[in-house]
């Protein structure tokens, strides 16, 4: 098809191609004129270097490079992705880029490979919770797929499944022998893990085994403390006070029944011993 370079560009399309430099641009000339969307819900205008979509409900954004293949992949504005609502962003790292689209993201990062790749629904969720591209899984290299009873996305670094029971996920931390967030490790595992991702500066990953280290340091109390019953972990942070240089800087509240009047809890800060190399409570706060 051939350019038109003096074709005019009117509207909101053409107020987002002025301002990506226009021809000029890395979009080039227009191929076509405006063109309503099969769906009726939009428009879009296609570039020699993209193409810029427009609906009410999300403005004119710009699609190109392999983001924009992996949008004609997915059924373009008329799939499941719907339309884009940002045009293409850097991410923080300055490794790759994305945009964000009414039904999910597609990543780009030329170091997990040539193409771009879908992120949706609760896999996109879960991955958000551990910081996007940023944290221990990386950037996508595959879009969504089906497994058995569920879907799947897998990451530089790990994978992220779903099913109607539930998500499992893993990644590789960077931690010997230490994955996270862990699947399910027992809390002599999630101790050992503690121990070397404090000794490694690795924080997140001490964060991620807190609360099973956590459960080892229960057991201790309890055999102190016999017929005080279960405990329940109800939420680990960070130490906002000063602590010292053998503490995880980690303070977890830990409640468990109690006759009345008597304590029935306490935020535990948790160390690591200079000698048994083990987790143990550097401080506990009783709340009665």
């Amino acid at each position: 098809m051939a350019a038109h370079a003096d074709r005019r560009v009117g509207g909101d399309i053409g107020v987002r191609y002025d301002s990506l430099g226009g021809s000029g641009g890395f979009l080039g000339a227009p191929l076509t004129g405006e063109v309503r969307t099969p769906n009726g819900r939009g428009a879009y205008v296609v570039f020699q270097g993209g193409s810029i979509y427009w609906s009410p409900a999300t403005g004119a954004q710009e699609v190109h490079g392999a983001i924009r293949n992996a949008y004609g992949w997915a059924g373009w504005e008329g799939g499941y992705l719907g339309f884009p609502r940002t045009n293409e962003v850097r991410t923080p790292d300055g490794r790759g880029a994305y945009n964000v689209f009414e039904g999910g993201s597609i990543y780009w990062s030329p170091q997990a490979g040539p193409n771009a790749h879908v992120v949706r629904g609760a896999i996109r969720d879960a991955w958000g919770q551990y910081s996007w591209e940023g944290g221990p899984f990386g950037y996508p290299t595959s879009s969504e797929f089906d497994i058995p009873g569920g879907k799947r996305s897998n990451f530089q670094r790990g994978w992220i499944e779903w099913r109607p029971s539930g998500m499992r996920m893993f990644a590789e931390s960077g931690v010997p022998g230490c994955g996270s967030p862990h699947r399910g490790a027992s809390p002599e595992e999630a101790v050992t893990c503690f121990m070397r991702a404090w000794e490694m500066g690795r924080g997140d990953v001490m964060a991620n085994y807190t609360s099973n280290a956590i459960v080892t340091e229960q057991l201790k109390i309890r055999e102190v403390n016999s017929g005080v019953g279960p405990y329940t972990v109800e939420g680990c942070g960070r130490a906002t006070s000063g602590f010292p240089r053998t503490s995880a800087g980690i303070h977890c509240v830990v409640q468990f029944p109690a006759p009345p009047g008597e304590v029935h809890g306490g935020v535990m800060t948790l160390g690591i011993g200079l000698y048994d190399r083990g987790a143990w409570i550097e401080e506990l706060e009783s709340i009665g």
